[in-house]
C-alpha cells in the first residue's frame, strides 16, 4: 500500500487547491479573495499544459 502512495500527492494536492479555488470565489468579497481563487483555480490547468509540453517535448512521444 505504501507504494501507491505517493502516486496520489499531487491529485490530492490539485484537489485541494481547486476547492480553496471555488470557496474563495463563493465567500470572498474580492480584492485579494478573487486573486487567490484565480490562482488556485488556474493551477491544474497549469499543471495540464506543463503535462502536455513536457509528453510533446519527449523525443519517443512519451512522457517516461
Amino acid at each position: 500500500m505504501s507504494v501507491s502512495r505517493p502516486q496520489w500527492r499531487w491529485p490530492i494536492a490539485l484537489a485541494i487547491a481547486t476547492v480553496f479555488g471555488l470557496l474563495a470565489a463563493l465567500i470572498g468579497e474580492g480584492g485579494v479573495w478573487w486573486a487567490l481563487c484565480w490562482i488556485a483555480l488556474a493551477s491544474p490547468l497549469a499543471t495540464i499544459a506543463w503535462c502536455v509540453a513536457r509528453r510533446a517535448a519527449a523525443p519517443d512521444g512519451c512522457a517516461g
